[in-house]
């Protein structure tokens, strides 16, 4: 690799007389180039070594000091830096040759073993277990391995939480990822560029329109302010769904941070009154009923309200089981799985509460086989139809999936496109009837207002 900086580069660099872009391209010079790294860390160790008078003589100690001094305060302007520089070069080159080689010595003792402790004898240094020992006063002062740039603490992982847009544009999905994040790092930017890269889950997508830059970020008063490029405006698809998206995919990631309540949005350092159809002028607060929950999460409330569900049929608890039904759609019952919204009844959550008490009769759908009318009392068709095993203790239990179906063409999920289900299952009773007795009992739930609702009670056995 080519190297375009010389010692004098380093010198400046090391006594903090370069412009912030030069110290930039330095430092960055310095985490590939290992030959300017070692002029580097021989330059910082001298120093540091030179000013502590209990490791060197007292007249090597001087020059080196007159040296830096002379650079670092000189009132002399006529030969500049450069010329300080190289005037001082006949005294610090044997220094900086010597602590080279201190360096070399102290960085092999600390790999061989662990020495707090270093003799001074005659000019020569090594650990003796015999010798008087002089131990160092500035214990802060280490060599650093050689595997590690100078200047550069090891980044630290973090977990943050990103929000991506799901497929149908309206709703936003958490996922994790770790990223790192350094000494120098601005948390903000480092989280806002992370969400800028595509999401890893399937059906999710980058809601953040192409070419939009972050020129800056700053966080006070629990409100991030965001300034981005004039992509995110002329980039954006248009809609109001994409609109939502893209925004929200951001203010959700935001504030997951600690401290950030708020996102106030700029473009290119100006604020704007509106974004495509939102008003855009004021910070946004987190929304909450926009994310979607996961799977996994939705999984688990539906088994739970589920679980509650079939209890409340065990015990015939119908206050219990009308607080599960659903405020607007009530629920259906049908005997066979095969849903037929014409003919199944169904009964509001208030209805329900007295059901067993009731001795009216209901038509209830039509019996497999002879097409003869169902008509018996709730009661009656409960003990028939709804919990004639005990499915609290079933078999097997499936979430979204029918375990057996028969000749009946089951359509839950035609009829409830939304809803998710639980299939309690018995494979059979009678080892005489080769499984045909089996029976299972479909409990599906629909959501409402941000809950999962019972709207379905659907019986399953074997039909001809």
């Amino acid at each position: 690799m080519k190297c375009n900086f010389n010692l004098d580069d380093i010198i400046k660099f090391s006594e903090n007389q370069l412009s912030d872009e030069e110290k930039r391209r330095i430092k960055e010079h310095l985490d590939v180039c290992e030959k300017c790294r070692r002029h580097y860390g021989v330059l910082k160790y001298t120093e540091v070594y030179a000013k502590d008078n209990s490791l060197v003589s007292e007249n090597i100690s001087k020059k080196v000091m007159e040296v830096i001094d002379v650079n670092r305060y000189s009132k002399d302007k006529k030969f500049g830096l450069g010329g300080s520089f190289y005037r001082a070069m006949p005294v610090i080159k044997p220094i900086l040759a010597s602590a080279a080689v201190l360096v070399l010595v102290i960085a092999g003792a600390a790999r061989f073993g662990k020495f707090g402790l270093f003799k001074i004898n005659s000019g020569s240094m090594g650990p003796s277990p015999t010798d008087s020992v002089i131990e160092p006063r500035n214990t802060n002062t280490a060599v650093l391995p050689e595997s590690t740039s100078l200047d550069k603490e090891p980044a630290e992982k973090m977990v943050v939480t990103l929000y991506y847009a799901n497929s149908n544009a309206d709703k936003v999905v958490p996922e994790k990822r770790e990223i790192e994040i350094g000494k120098d790092t601005q948390i903000e930017r480092a989280v806002f560029e992370e969400l800028q890269k595509d999401p890893k889950s399937e059906g999710l997508y980058n809601a953040i329109p192409k070419g939009t830059r972050l020129l800056s970020a700053s966080t006070e008063g629990g409100i991030c302010t965001l300034d981005l490029s004039r992509e995110f405006v002329d980039n954006n698809p248009g809609g109001s769904a994409g609109e939502l998206m893209a925004l929200y995919s951001i203010v959700n990631t935001m504030t997951e941070l600690p401290g950030i309540d708020k996102v106030q949005f700029l473009i290119e350092g100006q604020k704007r009154e509106v974004y495509i159809h939102a008003v855009f002028d004021g910070p946004f607060k987190r929304n909450d009923d926009i994310i979607e929950k996961s799977p996994s999460e939705i999984k688990a409330e539906v088994e739970a309200r589920s679980k509650i569900a079939v209890q409340a049929l065990k015990e015939k608890d119908m206050e219990k089981l009308s607080s599960l039904v659903h405020p607007v759609k009530g629920v259906l019952f049908s005997p066979y799985s095969h849903i037929e919204l014409d003919k199944h009844r169904v009964f509001t959550k208030e209805q329900i509460k007295g059901l067993l008490e009731s001795e009216k009769v209901y038509t209830w759908g039509e019996y497999d086989g002879s097409g003869e009318p169902i008509e018996l009392t709730f009661k009656q068709y409960y003990e028939k139809f709804i919990y004639d095993h005990d499915f609290a203790n079933a078999e097997k239990v499936a979430y979204n999936e029918i375990l057996q179906s028969g000749n009946t063409i089951v359509n839950i999920s035609d009829v409830y496109p939304e809803a998710k289900f639980i299939d309690y299952y018995f494979s059979g009773f009678n080892p005489g009837y080769d499984g045909m007795d089996w029976s299972s009992l479909r409990l599906v739930f629909e959501k409402y207002d941000g809950q999962w609702y019972l709207v379905c009670i659907a019986h399953g056995q074997w039909t001809i």
